[in-house]
């Protein structure tokens, strides 16, 4: 981000941590920066495993964590994990825990913390996991962590109230071992007044181009409008947060300029649609530093795609809120 809303690099806390579901790593910046030492990292797709360790260390790998047992796993006084959150999104078939694809994930990770027996762990999902529909899995979850020992607390949290230039509402569980004899407290909010916008966040980027001295900032996604996407507004402005970043490029909300374009009435305009974000500024919406980035090797929707997951400053600030609880 812009000099003044880069996150402040901490000394090491000398706590480590298991990254599961890990992606590309947005969300082990935080972590990173908030003085935690990642000892292992483990995804399923090989393009996110060589972002991850091209950026945050050489110790993610590619696994089916499916196929591990505790023991295949490093020790680590962490476990995070944002399983993936299509079976629970409302943009999804909402099949929840049924769906044959990844509904199953999230009870992997509570097995593999079943069997770490770490000193506390971190999940995060979508508002979807909370609705009726799947309050029961969302429930059982939640009381399985209890069974095995730990003090659960949960939260959903719009990342914008909390100095992320982004509205973007996720569930985020965190368990402390009750041998710890500590409770957990989420982060505070940010103030109204210190909250990020749009303008905070890449009104410096300027226009992508070649010669742009940003990485991931020389292109962008330019595919057409599906009916989906027109049935709705897809533009914030300057003085705004941004939409929430997703995961599909097809998706992604449009740039700022031209302003006040409204996409619903695309017929009626004699200019042409904003542009839709460019992955560094996508990054830069998710609070990820410009020393992140992707190889040129990773074909762009998949860089699009491996922007989404956990805001940096939203590990960062859950991450030292750990610390207090476990230090």
């Amino acid at each position: 981000m812009k000099e003044g809303n880069k996150i402040e690099k901490r000394n090491s806390n000398g706590l480590t941590v298991v990254d599961l579901f890990c992606g590309a790593g947005i969300g082990a910046v935080g972590l990173k920066l908030a003085g935690f030492n990642i000892v292992e990292a483990i995804d399923n797709k090989k393009y996110a495993v060589d972002t991850y360790n091209l950026n945050i260390g050489d110790h993610a790998r590619v696994a089916d964590i499916r196929k591990l047992r505790g023991s295949d796993i490093k020790d680590a006084d962490i476990i995070m994990g944002g399983f993936p959150c299509t079976p629970f999104s409302v943009a999804g078939a909402g099949a929840g825990q049924l769906d044959l694809k990844n509904g199953d994930l999230g009870a992997h990770f509570f097995r593999i913390v079943k069997e770490k027996q770490p000193k506390a762990f971190l999940v995060e999902n979508v508002k979807g996991i909370t609705y009726k529909k799947h309050r029961e899995f969302f429930e059982w979850l939640n009381k399985s962590f209890e069974s095995i020992g730990y003090d659960v607390k949960w939260e959903l949290m719009n990342c914008f109230e909390y100095g992320v230039p982004q509205e973007r509402e996720r569930v985020f569980i965190v368990g402390i071992r009750k041998d710890i004899k500590k409770e957990f407290a989420f982060p505070s909010k940010t103030p109204e007044k210190e909250r990020k916008t749009l303008k905070n966040a890449i009104e410096d980027l300027g226009e992508p181009t070649n010669g742009t001295r940003f990485k991931n900032h020389d292109s962008y996604y330019k595919g057409g409008f599906s009916p989906r996407y027109l049935s709705r507004n897809r533009q914030r402005q300057w003085n705004e947060p941004s939409f929430t970043i997703v995961a599909t490029a097809r998706q992604l909300p449009l740039h700022p300029s031209p302003p006040n374009y409204d996409i619903r009435k695309i017929e009626e305009y004699e200019i042409p649609p904003p542009r839709r974000f460019t992955v560094r500024e996508c990054l830069r919406i998710q609070t990820v530093p410009d020393w992140f980035y992707f190889d040129e090797n990773v074909k762009l929707e998949k860089q699009y795609e491996r922007c989404s997951g956990i805001p940096s400053l939203i590990t960062y600030k859950l991450g030292i809120q750990l610390e207090k609880t476990l230090k």
